[in-house]
C-alpha cells in the first residue's frame, strides 16, 4: 500500500490541531464528547495508516460536512481537496475518503441549511424542496444528488493529487455503545443506507478509485452517540477500514486477520420494515438535529 496518506471526511475523521484551523472538530485532547479518543494516534484513520506501514500527511475533514452543498465546507468543494496537500504543497500517495452520514442523515443540503447547522455551506441553495421541513424525507432524487456531488468531490482529489490512490469507504451503521441490539436506522428519511453505499460504488468507479466496503463486512462499531466513534469503536473502524481495504485487493488472508478479533456480538441485523424512519416515535429527529438511532432497540428504552 501507499507511504504517505491524507484524509478526506466528517466528524468522525476530525482532531482538533490536526484539522485545519478552519475546519470544524468533534475530538480533541480534552475528550470534550466522552468518547475516550484523546489523541490522533485513537482515531481510525491514523491506525489504518500505521496498519498499512504508511506516514500520515494531512486531514482535510470537518465535522458535520455534507458532500452536497454548494462552496465551503461541502466535500464537492474544490478548497476541501486543496487540504489534503502537506504543509509544503506535497501530494499524498494516498487519500482515505470517509463521508456521506451527514447526507444521508439530513437528506439534502437545504435541510441541513433549515436545520441551523453550523456546518451547512455559506451560499444560495436551491430552494424546490426547502419548504419541506428538515426532520421530513428527502426528496425523490436524494441519492442522486449524493453520487453527483461525490464524483465531483473525487475529481478534485485528482485534480490536486492525480497519481494519489483514493479510498473510498462505504457507510457502515454505528451502533450505542453498550447495546446488545443493533439500534441503526435503516431508512432515516426514506432512502436506505445502501443506496448511499451503492452511490459510492459507481462514483468510484467512474473516478478510478478504490473502494474498501466496510459496509458489505456486517458488522456494527462502538458510538457514543449511534454514530461517533467511542475509543473502542475508532479500533473498530480501523479493522473493518483494513479488512475491506486487504479484501479489495484480492488478499483474503489480511481482510480475515483484520478482523480476527472483531466482537460476534456486533455482527450488523436490521429489525425493522418500515418504509421511512422520518416521523417514526422511535427515531430521533428534529428540526435542527437528527440522531441515527432506533430507540426501539434500546435496552430499557
Amino acid at each position: 500500500m501507499a507511504a504517505s496518506y491524507s484524509v478526506l471526511g466528517d466528524s468522525i475523521s476530525t482532531f482538533k490541531g490536526v484539522v485545519p484551523p478552519e475546519n470544524r472538530w468533534y475530538y480533541d485532547a480534552g475528550d470534550t464528547n466522552g468518547t475516550g479518543v484523546a489523541s490522533p494516534d485513537a482515531t481510525w484513520w491514523m491506525r489504518v495508516v500505521g496498519g498499512a506501514g504508511g506516514t500520515f500527511l494531512a486531514n482535510a475533514s470537518f465535522s458535520g460536512s455534507m458532500v452536497q452543498g454548494c462552496g465551503f465546507p461541502a466535500g464537492r468543494d474544490a478548497a476541501r481537496a486543496r487540504q489534503l496537500l502537506g504543509p509544503n504543497g506535497e501530494a499524498p500517495d494516498a487519500v482515505l475518503v470517509f463521508i456521506g452520514i451527514n447526507d444521508y442523515g439530513w437528506g439534502s443540503p437545504e435541510a441541513q441549511a433549515a436545520g441551523g447547522s453550523e456546518a451547512a455551506p455559506k451560499c444560495a441553495l436551491r430552494d424546490d424542496v426547502a419548504g419541506a421541513a428538515p426532520a421530513g424525507p428527502a426528496s425523490a432524487d436524494a441519492v442522486a444528488r449524493f453520487e453527483a456531488a461525490y464524483a465531483e468531490m473525487l475529481d478534485n482529489v485528482h485534480a490536486v493529487a492525480p497519481d494519489a490512490e483514493a479510498w473510498c469507504l462505504t457507510l457502515p451503521p454505528g451502533r450505542v455503545s453498550g447495546e446488545p441490539n443493533s439500534t441503526f436506522c435503516y431508512r432515516l428519511r426514506g432512502a436506505d443506507l445502501q443506496e448511499y453505499n451503492d452511490a459510492i460504488h459507481r462514483a468510484a468507479q467512474r473516478a478510478g478509485a478504490k473502494v474498501a466496503d466496510v459496509a458489505a463486512l456486517g458488522f456494527d462499531y462502538d458510538a457514543i452517540d449511534g454514530t461517533h466513534p467511542t475509543k473502542e469503536g475508532m479500533r473498530q473502524l480501523a479493522a473493518l477500514a483494513l479488512a475491506a481495504m486487504n479484501a479489495a485487493e484480492g488478499d483474503d488472508a489480511g481482510c480475515e486477520e483484520a478482523l480476527r478479533d472483531y466482537p460476534e456480538r456486533l455482527r450488523s441485523r436490521r429489525t425493522c420494515d418500515e418504509a421511512c424512519c422520518a416521523g417514526c416515535p422511535h427515531a430521533s429527529i428534529t428540526e435542527h438535529r437528527w440522531t441515527c438511532v432506533c430507540a426501539h432497540q434500546l435496552v430499557g428504552a
